[in-house]
């Protein structure tokens, strides 16, 4: 994208530097003949004077379009890169880094206003076995799928949703407690494994396992993440398409009571939509 619009970019440059050269050349060859007509009537000297000035004229408005259409076409070209930089290529959710930096001012934002807030880190459970059986284009389909359902279960402008690498994904959910976090993530859970992606061979299914972290006072990004990242394999090891939720201070958990009730609740709602 950015090698078109640099292509675009050069074209047009060189149709304007050669209508600017064009222009002076003219102008010089004007200024030329008044100069080498000096004896010629004061009338005639003063028609190639008024020329020349004119075709100058038209070699400022050229250079001016030419210099504000350059810086705006820069402006734009810096917009598509910093965008790209922060963009997964595939999935077009916040990439690593670009979810990292964005959990960090919201949890110090939280912090200074006393909000809570919580991450989830969600992996997708047998993914290699996908790829393996029905090739990676069919896994890329799933990440996308899964990406289109994380964006639509959170709140745009509030939540932060960003894909860690892999089959990894990651949501910071702002003002958010444990409860509802708990709740948020048990929706997603559900809505993940009701999606079909259709294939050659038929359509197939995944499912998602689940850490919540509960994001305190003092808390950094790093801790959180270490936190959710117990809280995931919890999960895992309890059977994989669930969620569990690791507390600071405390080992990943999953109260198969609240779980039961959470799941039952999420079969009979929409996919997450929490207000703001």
């Amino acid at each position: 994208m950015i090698r078109k619009l640099a292509q675009i970019r050069t074209r047009r440059d060189a149709v304007l530097a050669t209508l600017a050269i064009t222009a002076a050349a003219v102008a010089l060859a004007m200024a030329m003949t008044a100069l080498a007509t000096i004896d010629a009537p004061a009338e005639r000297q003063l028609r190639a004077v008024e020329i020349a000035a004119w075709i100058s004229f038209l070699i400022g408005i050229i250079f001016s379009y030419w210099f504000v259409d350059s810086f705006r076409a820069i402006v734009q070209l810096k917009d598509t890169v910093d965008r790209l930089a922060r963009t997964d290529d595939l999935t077009g959710l916040n990439n690593r880094r670009s979810f990292l930096a964005g959990a960090e001012r919201e949890i110090s934002r939280a912090e200074r206003h006393g909000e809570a807030l919580a991450l989830l880190i969600l992996d997708l459970d047998y993914f290699k076995r996908i790829n393996d059986t029905h090739g990676h284009r069919v896994g890329d389909m799933v990440l996308v799928a899964t990406a289109e359902v994380l964006s639509q279960s959170v709140r745009d402008g509030f939540d932060i949703v960003g894909r860690l690498g892999g089959e990894e994904f990651a949501v910071l959910l702002a003002r958010c407690d444990e409860d509802a976090a708990a709740q948020a993530a048990e929706a997603i859970r559900a809505a993940i494994a009701s999606v079909r992606v259709s294939t050659p061979g038929g359509e197939i299914a995944t499912t998602a396992s689940i850490g919540c972290a509960p994001i305190a006072a003092g808390d950094t990004v790093s801790a959180a993440l270490q936190r959710a990242d117990e809280a995931l394999y919890a999960a895992k090891r309890g059977g994989r398409n669930r969620v569990a939720t690791c507390t600071k201070g405390g080992g990943g958990s999953a109260s198969s009571e609240r779980a039961e009730r959470q799941r039952r609740d999420a079969v009979a709602r929409e996919p997450l939509k929490r207000s703001a």
